[in-house]
């Protein structure tokens, strides 16, 4: 439920941080995709991610702002965050351990405002949604950081089909409960 009433000192301070840190992750990550662009058609992977995650970033932080003057009517000036020197940056590699750092940082400030702002729903929801795009991003950088295992699972198959199975005796008893047509329960699972 909506409140009149204006965030407490922590929440804000939280707000503030996350709306920051927001921003100088999309100056970093907009940085780092023009300095991996090639005049060439084929370009990083990552690349057009970076670029993607610098819009959505930017977009939060409009949006956390928004609470902000929503509830506040005043945004106080936000912490700054010491400027990435993009000469260090000069791999694919060390580009996705930069992003992987500042993941885990921002994932830090994330949990810290959703404590701060226990007792406020409608920025509670929002934020449900941000860390599960945090979760979501942080498993494609493992992804591109860790190396491609197409051989090792091929090979992980392969040892599967030349097993024997160990349920071939309960055949029966698994297939004894039968459920009736319209008698079944929809579960969904969420990822977040």
């Amino acid at each position: 439920m909506f409140s009149c009433h204006p965030f407490s000192e922590e929440c804000t301070k939280a707000l503030n941080q996350v709306v920051a840190y927001h921003l100088h992750t999309s100056h970093v990550y907009f940085a780092m995709a023009h300095s991996f662009m090639t005049g060439k058609k084929e370009t990083f992977p990552f690349v057009q991610h970076f670029e993607t995650l610098a819009d959505s970033r930017r977009e939060y932080a409009n949006r956390f702002l928004n609470h902000l003057w929503t509830r506040n009517k005043k945004i106080c000036p936000p912490p700054t965050y010491e400027k990435v020197d993009m000469k260090e940056i000069t791999t694919p590699k060390s580009a996705l351990l930069m992003a992987q750092n500042m993941e885990e940082t921002l994932t830090k400030i994330l949990l810290a405002l959703k404590a701060a702002a226990r007792r406020e729903s409608d920025l509670l929801k929002f934020l449900t949604s941000v860390l599960c795009k945090q979760r979501e991003f942080k498993e494609y950088l493992e992804s591109q950081l860790s190396p491609p295992q197409k051989g090792k699972r091929k090979n992980e198959k392969e040892a599967q089909t030349e097993q024997p199975s160990t349920s071939s005796g309960v055949k029966g008893y698994l297939s004894s409960k039968r459920s009736k047509p319209g008698d079944h329960k929809a579960t969904t699972t969420s990822n977040c």
